[in-house]
């Protein structure tokens, strides 16, 4: 019986930081130096979000990516919670940091806020006079506009806090996922399987169902490990696939080979989203039987 596994999630965090090293980052410098304009020189009593200067950031980033040919970034709840939890971390120290001392990493934060799915997540902080300087000095800074920019991003949650004459800012950016149900799920991975067996020109293959298969699944979730001997006993079958994808209709290479094998005549997918420490947002869970 043939057994193959795949972890394909790949979750990417382009995190920048006020100085030293990034703490999730790929593709961003090691150190970058956060903008600090000259501050208004009179002091505000602090107050709560400014929800008015929230707004007008993000369009304010909208219409810079319009000017570049990007599409817009839609305000997200689980996003804008976690940017605010933060700011007010960021007010009570006085100082711009992307994590202080006991605080969870932003992609550990967002999926702590809400229930939106994501595979890649960014974030700017900054403070400043007003609105408008904050994001002039935001796309005046490489890394900082590059987040800003970004085509892989669709939405984002601002936070933007009045203390001591100055505007704190945290901009958490998110490549937000669809939220496939697991039928929803299960149709998608089927069309992928038809593309796969009609591109090597072979007969479809007839989708079965499997009683429980969405359990067993997700108890593979559970157990946070794709081992298929427990579908192996549970559903006899010519071969198992079983992996792990924020897009489950990208099939791992392991799969696409046994699908465009000889000798099967049918399939059963089985399908679950869940969240665990290595994906903290979430992922999908997919298995197929093959006999």
């Amino acid at each position: 019986m043939s057994e193959r596994t795949l972890a394909a999630l790949i979750v990417s965090c382009a995190m920048l930081m006020a100085g030293g090293r990034p703490a999730a980052a790929q593709t961003q410098p090691n150190s970058v130096q956060q903008p600090r304009p000259k501050l208004a020189p009179a002091a505000l009593p602090n107050t709560p979000e400014d929800a008015n200067a929230e707004r007008e950031l993000l369009n304010l980033a909208n219409e810079s990516r319009q000017q570049q040919g990007v599409l817009p970034l839609r305000p997200d709840a689980s996003l804008t919670d976690a940017a605010r939890d933060h700011a007010r971390l960021m007010v009570e120290g006085g100082t711009l940091s992307h994590q202080f001392a006991g605080e969870p990493p932003v992609l550990q934060r967002i999926a702590a806020a809400g229930p939106i799915r994501l595979d890649r997540a960014g974030e700017n902080v900054a403070y400043n006079a007003t609105p408008q300087s904050t994001h002039d000095a935001l796309m005046h800074s490489p890394p900082h506009r590059e987040n800003l920019l970004d085509p892989g991003f669709n939405a984002a949650g601002i936070a933007a806090i009045w203390s001591n004459g100055r505007l704190y800012v945290v901009e958490d950016f998110g490549h937000e996922l669809p939220a496939y149900s697991p039928q929803q799920t299960r149709q998608v991975v089927a069309r992928a399987i038809g593309g796969v067996r009609t591109e090597a020109g072979l007969f479809p293959l007839t989708e079965v169902a499997a009683s429980g298969l969405d359990n067993a699944v997700c108890s593979l979730s559970r157990e946070t490990r794709l081992n298929p001997r427990p579908l192996n006993v549970a559903y006899p079958s010519r071969g198992v696939i079983t992996y792990t994808q924020s897009r489950p209709e990208v099939l791992p290479p392991a799969a696409e080979r046994m699908l465009r094998g000889g000798g099967i005549r049918q399939f059963a997918v089985g399908a679950c989203y869940a969240r665990d420490a290595r994906f903290p947002t979430g992922t999908y869970w997919v298995a197929i039987l093959l006999n």
